[in-house]
This record gives structure tokens, sequence and C-alpha cells, in this order.
């Protein structure tokens, strides 16, 4: 593959590139898993351990935040570094992608697949959001454990080759990285140690040590993130991220004026998905404990002293509302692949599974990555991020078969070079659908843009007139991030409830939102900011502000009766 490494690393440098100024046209917006991830950076910067929403978290993995705390204390704003680490790992995804389409198409078939990689409009929406007609994949994580799952297949592809045993060492490091940065590398890191030992065995070179080695390497990586989650669950487990996702229903107080949430938190993810049907993830996901003072989902956190509330029945459905509908996960399958991957480019990807040589040898490398994309969504539920590894596979396959095709136009007209035709065709096709994106959002105009730069106003509003030890609740992680003061989760539930729960969590303003779920039926601006002393009272939705201050954007109240500030 030395022959191609001039061109692929000049890829590299495009994919830098693109990513980073689709970065600078994406502006103020931050997703939500992106700000969570930001949070917990701040948090072990800080020295407050891996926290979010003020308990230790085992929801999302470590690996990310600890590369973006890492990278900010060499005085990269967080949200820069989070963003200037997902368009490096972007970029870098190009060289295990060329890697494993060197070994079935060579050097031509390796430098398309690098190019392919480089526009994929999958591995660009993800990374820096555009608020245009389509799904929105990033969250956050996903560009470091796609480089890092990749090239755990192509390290552990030529280890197979090779024999050698520091091969397979970094491969099971490089997986028990993966599984550090998001939960689905537990998957490849398995998968890929049985496609070791059976290209071994196909090759007459079996041996224990092989997966022993890789196994060993995987293990010591991921120790340190096992003993936190123990000793954040009291428990051994792998995750905390499944049972957050299947809510405890019985943990939850659903107010009597909502319905029940319909099953566990994984139907309604997967309801709000494929259904539209955004109220049930909220009730699920966002409701408070039986004691209104903490969130029940542990997705939140895990408190400190396991106590268990116990709470009334859930309310039953309204009379006349149709019962919850399961949705077929084959069908979201099919439904989030098409999200990932258009038809055209499966075709392609398929014609070049087809030429692939030898077969087996395909399905070695690509089966890992297989399992990594389905198993989660077969288990839990079927999302287009969780299909993501799929692309650098399809991406290194595409990219043999435009390169074969190159081949046949140029024996067929008789001319050489008349191929480069086919390559620059695909990348035009891939690069429309973000062409349009940056069009809509250069001048940061975008609906979803100004969201996010009126969130970033009144974040530093309140980083200029809160005290730096201040606590502040709000829907949408970024007015923190922004404030940068610790934050606590806006729960769903009334005004009385979310005022409650802010008390006993010490966080004295609550931000509402036109643009979030909000008890506030007419805020007098699209921004409502409550500040909340330690005697301040409220009953049901009545709410009451005195006024403090009052912006075209934001406006700032005391609740009434409470007594002011010295």
């Amino acid at each position: 593959m030395k022959q191609a490494a001039g061109p692929i690393l000049r890829v590299a440098l495009l994919a830098l590139g693109l990513r980073l100024l689709l970065v600078f046209v994406r502006g103020d917006y931050v997703v939500f898993d992106e700000g969570y991830y930001l949070l917990l950076a701040r948090s072990l910067r800080a020295g407050h351990g891996f926290t979010l929403n003020g308990l230790p978290h085992v929801a999302l993995s470590p690996l990310q935040p600890l590369l973006v705390a890492g990278v900010s204390l060499l005085g990269v704003p967080d949200l820069w570094a989070s963003r200037l680490l997902a368009a490096l790992c972007g970029a870098l995804l190009v060289v295990p992608v060329a890697s494993l389409a060197f070994r079935w198409f060579g050097c031509r078939g390796a430098v398309i697949a690098a190019l392919l990689t480089a526009v994929f409009p999958a591995l660009i929406t993800f990374l820096p959001f555009f608020p245009g007609e389509r799904w929105n994949l990033y969250f956050g994580s996903e560009p470091l454990f796609l480089l890092l799952g990749t090239s755990a297949l192509a390290v552990g592809a030529q280890a197979a080759d090779t024999g050698r045993r520091a091969g397979f060492v970094a491969a099971g490091a490089l997986a028990g990285l993966g599984y550090c940065a998001r939960l689905e590398g537990i998957v490849l890191g398995a998968a890929l140690g049985v496609a070791i030992v059976a290209a071994r065995v196909v090759k007459r070179r079996g041996s224990v040590v092989v997966p022993l080695a890789l196994y060993t390497a995987g293990t010591l990586v991921a120790v340190p993130y096992l003993f936190y989650l123990h000793g954040a669950l009291g428990r051994w487990a792998l995750s905390g991220r499944v049972q957050a996702a299947v809510s405890d229903d019985a943990a939850i107080v659903v107010p009597a004026r909502t319905a029940a949430p319909a099953g566990g938190g994984s139907d309604a993810v997967n309801n709000f998905v494929w259904g539209g049907d955004v109220t049930s993830l909220w009730r699920t996901l966002y409701a408070l404990d039986a004691t209104g003072t903490q969130m029940a989902s542990q997705y939140w956190g895990v408190p400190r002293r396991a106590v268990r509330s116990v709470a009334p029945a859930p309310a039953p459905n309204p009379a006349g509302a149709p019962p919850p509908r399961r949705i077929s996960s084959g069908v979201t399958l099919l439904r989030a692949l098409g999200v990932v991957v258009p038809v055209w480019f499966l075709l392609l990807t398929a014609g070049g599974a087809a030429r692939a040589r030898p077969p087996s040898d395909l399905a070695l490398w690509v089966g890992p990555a297989l399992l990594t994309a389905l198993v989660p969504a077969l288990l839990a539920y079927a999302e287009p991020r969780a299909l993501l590894m799929l692309v650098p596979a399809a991406c290194a396959l595409a990219g043999g078969a435009t390169a074969q095709l190159a081949e046949f136009i140029e024996s067929r007209w008789g001319r050489a070079r008349v191929g480069v035709l086919a390559p620059v065709a695909v990348t035009i096709v891939l690069l429309i659908p973000t062409a349009r994106d940056v069009v809509r959002a250069w001048g940061q105009q975008t609906p979803l843009q100004r969201v996010g730069t009126a969130r970033r106003i009144v974040g530093e509003y309140l980083a200029a007139h809160l005290p730096p030890d201040a606590r502040l609740a709000s829907w949408h992680p970024a007015v923190a991030i922004f404030a940068r003061r610790e934050w606590r989760v806006l729960p769903y539930e009334p005004f009385d409830r979310i005022i409650g729960y802010a008390r006993a969590q010490r966080a004295g303003t609550v931000v509402f939102s036109r643009f979030d779920p909000s008890p506030l039926r007419a805020p007098p601006r699209a921004f409502t900011v409550v500040l909340v002393d330690s005697s301040s009272t409220a009953s049901g939705d009545q709410v009451h502000l005195d006024p403090v201050d009052d912006t075209p954007l934001l406006f700032v109240g005391r609740l009434a009766g409470a007594p002011a500030r010295p």
C-alpha cells in the first residue's frame, strides 16, 4: 500500500479541510448529546469526576469526554476541542478504509475508497450538523468510534496475515478503546477476535495466543472503565446505558393530566424515531422520581445512595386513546439503513462485494462491522446512527466497484485516465447534499442556527450575571455550556414540581424556552429565566413572577412573594 500513501494523505487533508469548513458553517447550534459530552468533559477537567446532572454518569461512555478535557487543557475551548477532535477523526478514517480496500482491490481501489469516505454524506452530516431536511446523525462520539473500530478491523486483518503478536495486541487495544467510546465496541471486539482466529485457521496457523493476546489487550484497556461502572452501580456491568434506555416505569410519577409512558424506554425511543411520538419519550426520559427531588431515569446519573422510591401506579391511557403501537424492528432497520446509505450506493457496494477476492476474506473483515451495527439495533431499537459502522465498509467496497468501472471505461474507450470520470461522478453525487446544506447554512440564518445563537446569547447573559458557583436548570444543555455554570436537566413536569426539584437540587436559576417543552402557557419572551430562592413556592401551573430584567430575547423574574435578594 506504500505506493498509495501519497494520494491517500492528500485525500485525508482534503477530508480535514472539508470538515473544518463545515464546523465553521455549523455556528452555535449544539445537539443534545454533544452538549452532554461537553458537560462531562468540563466536569472531568474541573476534577469533579465523570458526572452529569450532579451524579456519577453511566449512560454515555467516557473516552470522548476524556479526550476533549485533555485537549481543552491546552487552552482550546471545550466546544472547539470537541469539534476539532471529531473533524480529525473523520479525516483519519480514510486511512483504515483505504487499507481494507487495498486488500480486495489494489492501489486504485484504495485511493477511490478513501475519496468516497472523505465526502460520504453520513460521515459529514453527523459530524457538523446542518439544519437542512436530512436526518441529524451527529451525537458526539461517532467520529471517534468509527475511527477506532475501523482501525481495529484493518490492523486485525494485517495481523492475521503476518502473524505478528504486536498486531493482535494493537487490534485488541483499538477495540478496547472503541468500547470506551461507545458500548457497541464490545460487540466489535468479540467479533474481531473470532474473525482473526478464523483467518488463522484458514491459513493453518491457528494458535491460542491469537485470541488471548487480542482479548487481553482489549480487557486491560477497558479495566478502568469497568471498575468505574462497578463503583457507580454497585455491581459489575459492561454499561449503564441499557438500564438507562429501558427506564423503570415504576419509579416514574405521571402527572394526572398526562398519559402513562407507552412501554419502556426502548419503545419510547423507537416510537419517537420512527413514529414521531416525542411526548412518550419526554414522559419516560424526563420524568421525576416519586420523591420529586431527582430524575427517575438512570440516564441522568446514578444516585450515590441507593434509595428506591415506590411510586403510585401510572395513570391509565385516556378514554378512546389508541394502544401504543409496536414498530417492527425489521422495518425500522431497513428504514434506518436507507437513511444512512442511499440505495444507489448500496448497489455500488454490492457490486464491489461481488468482485472482491477471496470472498472468505471479505466476510471475515466486514462481518464484525455488520454485527456491530445489527446487534444493538435488534436488541434495543434501530436508529440511523446505530448503523454508521457499516458506512466505512460500504465505502471500501464501493471504491473497489468504482475502480473496476473506471478500468472498464478505459478499456472500452482505449484511452488512459479517462476512467477518472467514474470516481469524479460518484464524488460529485455524494457532495450534492452537503453543498446544498452549505448554501443554506452559510448565512447562519437557518431556524436551528438562530435558536442555537439565541441559546448562546442567553447563556452569556447568565454567565455575566450569575455567581461563579451558581447552578441552573434548563432543558437544553447549551444554555449551561455557554453560561459556564453547573447544570441540572429540566424535567417534563408541572411548574410546581419543577420548582420543588430545583430547590432540592439547589439550582437557583431555571430557564424555560419556547423552543423546548415548558409548563409556561404564555411566556413573555422566547426565554424565561425564573430565579428560585430557598423559600420560593409554586402551586400547580400558576406562575407569578416579579420582574427583574427584560430584554427582547429573555425575561428574568423572581417568583412572586419570595424575599428579595440582598
